[in-house]
């Protein structure tokens, strides 16, 4: 499904997906901030991890030219508070943790072969959640692993279906996104034909939910009040609150990957520590902002989330796999205040297109978002204050997109 990813449209920026070509690079200076950084070239798409001082200042310009550490090929990016961890997909996938050591810069940490990782979280200081989907049909299982970023290494693993609705279904559960909460982890998913990649089951919010660190599994929860929650591509689909409470992002979306639509976009409210939703909580996205659809979002604090929605009118069969492609502009950025129920349009930021994983990093009640724009002509990093709903602009980026930024300690 990532050839879905590259459309043509911006030269500046894009193109279709390549292979890739080893280059040599030095490795970057040291830097506050990981980033990863995507680059556009005549063969495809090339993937870097370098550091930069900053991110919030327009004036500064993140480059992969005489810098940072091109990786082995398209990656998936994640971070504890140690490392940060590329997982690459090629022959064999390989996950490396990088970490910032004093005036050396960027390091290597270490690396290990995986089989699938296609969703993402962290579980601890120390630990990452990875879980491998089903892909291409023909098995329901999913690999649910722990990764830790002092051995460097999967330190757990686990082969468990994420849910089966009848001893006939054929559908795969794809997951969208992880928390870990209260001894539990709790694991958003989507059900999908597996080779087609139809959805055909929009009608229900699924959660399946484990022990942790034991991973054994206690329940799967449902509310049809909305469809299922997140979609592919390792976006933000559930967020945890200061007090523990979790809030779940239903797209319900063409753009997402849906195939139909039977649901309004919504949001539900798991409180903390619980096994089920709570009955009391429904927040219908959609109708509050006139059609629009949240696709996945960040937690700011105080109740604020900061996501990216279709713009009302734009969610159609026409723009199918819109959120995951950068030069469709149908996505806006917004506020969402889960307690009071209200959305924002957060204003300094064009119209622009999606991308995987929806990277974007929260720092002292700001968000920082990777936005690549073909109505402003550029990628660039945007600074979104969410008590205001205004953004200005950050670095410049000197390719297609950031799918990762990161700060790590030194």
């Amino acid at each position: 499904m990532r050839s879905l990813y590259y459309l043509p449209a911006l030269v500046l920026l894009l193109a279709v997906t390549g292979c890739y070509k080893p280059k040599s690079f030095p490795r970057a200076t040291a830097g506050n901030y990981i980033v990863a950084l995507r680059t556009n070239g005549p063969s495809g798409t090339s993937d870097y991890l370098l550091t930069v001082d900053g991110i919030d200042n327009d004036s500064t310009v993140i480059s992969a030219a005489g810098n940072g550490i091109e990786q082995l090929g398209w990656c998936y990016f994640s971070a504890t508070a140690n490392a940060a961890f590329s997982f690459n997909y090629g022959s064999p996938n390989i996950g490396t943790a990088y970490g910032i050591s004093g005036s050396n810069g960027l390091t290597e940490k270490g690396s290990f072969s995986f089989d699938r990782m296609d969703c993402f979280a962290t579980a601890d200081a120390s630990s990452l959640i990875a879980i491998g989907a089903p892909w291409g049909g023909g098995s329901y299982d999913c690999e649910i692993h722990v990764v830790d970023d002092i051995s460097v290494g999967i330190v757990k693993r686990k082969i468990s279906p994420l849910y089966r609705m009848s001893a006939n279904d054929t559908l795969n559960k794809w997951p969208s996104s992880i928390v870990v909460n209260d001894g539990k982890m709790y694991v958003s998913f989507y059900p999908l034909e597996g080779v087609s990649w139809e959805t055909a089951e929009t009608d229900t919010a699924f959660v399946s939910i484990y022990t942790y660190p034991g991973l054994d599994s206690l329940t799967t929860i449902k509310d049809t009040r909305t469809g299922p929650i997140g979609y592919y591509g390792n976006p933000v689909s559930m967020v945890k609150a200061e007090n523990g409470d979790i809030y779940t992002i239903s797209p319900n979306s063409y753009a997402a990957g849906y195939t139909q639509v039977t649901k309004p976009s919504g949001i539900l409210r798991i409180r903390n520590g619980q096994l089920q939703f709570d009955d009391s909580y429904f927040f219908d996205v959609e109708a509050a902002t006139g059609g629009g659809k949240l696709l996945s979002a960040h937690y700011a604090g105080n109740g604020l989330l900061v996501g990216q929605m279709v713009i009302p009118g734009e969610d159609t069969q026409t723009n199918l796999w819109g959120a995951l492609t950068p030069t469709t502009p149908i996505c806006k950025l917004v506020v969402v205040d889960v307690y009071n129920k209200t959305v924002t349009d957060v204003s300094g930021v064009p119209l622009h297109g999606g991308q995987f994983s929806t990277p974007a990093f929260v720092e002292e009640g700001l968000v920082y978002f990777s936005i690549t724009s073909t109505v402003a002509g550029e990628a660039r990093v945007y600074v979104v204050d969410p008590v205001t709903a205004t953004a200005k602009k950050g670095a410049k980026i000197e390719g297609v997109e950031l799918p990762g930024i990161f700060k790590v300690a030194k």
